[in-house]
């Protein structure tokens, strides 16, 4: 999850009504639903299969949204570099 400041946690917690502890737990929980291989889809419903509140789901679903946007950006990245890469041996193979 995105680094917060501990006012933002403690808001955080009373929305959640949770302990520091549990928020951990959701937050490992909710890192770990997201795998290389699932879609949106499975992701999404992994995190209704956790029997979370709709709350937990919420938060849940930020950090799968943070972490398929960064897993997407490095796929861009990696893609943009290899073929920069092709490219330029191309270019001077020529």
């Amino acid at each position: 999850m995105i680094e917060i400041n501990k006012l933002e946690k403690e808001k955080l917690l009373q929305l959640l009504e949770c302990t520091e502890k549990e928020l951990d737990i959701l937050t490992e929980k909710s890192n770990n639903i997201l795998q290389e291989e699932d879609n949106l889809y499975d992701a999404s419903l992994k995190i209704l299969q956790q029997g979370f509140n709709i709350r937990e789901a919420t938060l849940a679903g930020i950090i799968l949204g943070q972490k398929l946007g960064y897993n997407t950006a490095r796929i861009k990245m990696e893609e943009e570099i290899k073929d920069r890469l092709y490219n330029s041996f191309k270019n001077t193979k020529q």
